[in-house]
């Protein structure tokens, strides 16, 4: 039986047929591969990997809390003295936030567009399974720290400024600022539910990234896994002791 032919025609587009992108010559594979899914899930590991970095540094300074407003003051004293380093270190974590939200969401929504439907049942599947409860909650782990970000940012950074002096020196008392936050227990609450998610997010989300950069090296593997769950534990317990400490000092 013959069957008719169904050749597009030369120079029809299809709903299949990969869109232009209207640049210059050999730019296009460039973009083509960058917002593709395999490059939405490079540039998610390399945002990912940087802020995660971050956080231990982050941590290390918020640690001064428990040695006393003068020293923790000092501390941030000397970080905004620094020239160019709190705006440039600011903006570049920013930068690293946005881009990391944005392809999170939108490789969310291509890949629930190409699965079409739902699976009817989950079993599991068997055999050796990085599976956790933080692999399966990314996407609400993410959400959540990406309202966590700005209310954290709402509250430190542009919260109530009290004075007071460094060694003479005019600073900002954000000892005080902090201390008061963390004499509340609902926002003492807030932060804990919040640090606990950041902790389950790095767990997963750090060893994938380093898969996603093509390091599946089986030794390699088991290290940025073991290092990606030590990391998260580390980070999301450090930060989730700070407030506790804070709330019932006296």
């Amino acid at each position: 039986m013959a069957v008719e032919s169904t050749a597009v025609p030369p120079g029809r587009r299809t709903p299949y047929s990969p869109r232009p992108f209207p640049t210059s010559d050999g730019a296009v594979l460039r973009q083509a591969y960058v917002w593709s899914t395999v490059g939405s899930k490079v540039i998610l590991a390399i945002t990912g990997i940087g802020l995660a970095l971050f956080l231990p540094i982050h941590l290390a300074g918020n640690l001064l809390l428990l040695a006393g407003s003068e020293t923790f003051n000092r501390y941030a004293l000397t970080l905004v003295s620094i020239p160019l380093l709190a705006p440039v270190v600011e903006i570049g974590l920013l930068a690293l936030f946005v881009i990391h939200v944005f392809r999170a969401i939108t490789n969310y929504f291509v890949n629930q567009k190409a699965r079409g439907s739902r699976y009817a049942v989950k079993r599991w599947a068997g055999g050796a399974s990085r599976k956790t409860w933080a692999s399966t909650t990314m996407v609400l782990s993410g959400l959540t720290i990406g309202i966590f970000v700005p209310v954290h940012l709402l509250q430190m950074k542009f919260g109530t400024y009290y004075p007071t002096t460094i060694d003479g020196v005019p600073a900002r008392d954000l000892f005080r600022l902090v201390r008061e936050l963390f004499k509340n227990p609902v926002v003492v609450g807030f932060y804990l539910f919040c640090m606990a998610v950041v902790g389950a997010h790095i767990y997963h989300g750090f060893a994938s990234a380093f898969q996603s950069l093509g390091f599946n090296d089986r030794k390699l593997a088991r290290a940025t896994l073991f290092a990606g769950r030590a990391l998260g534990v580390a980070i999301g317990l450090g930060f989730f002791v700070l407030p506790i400490i804070v709330y019932f000092a006296p």
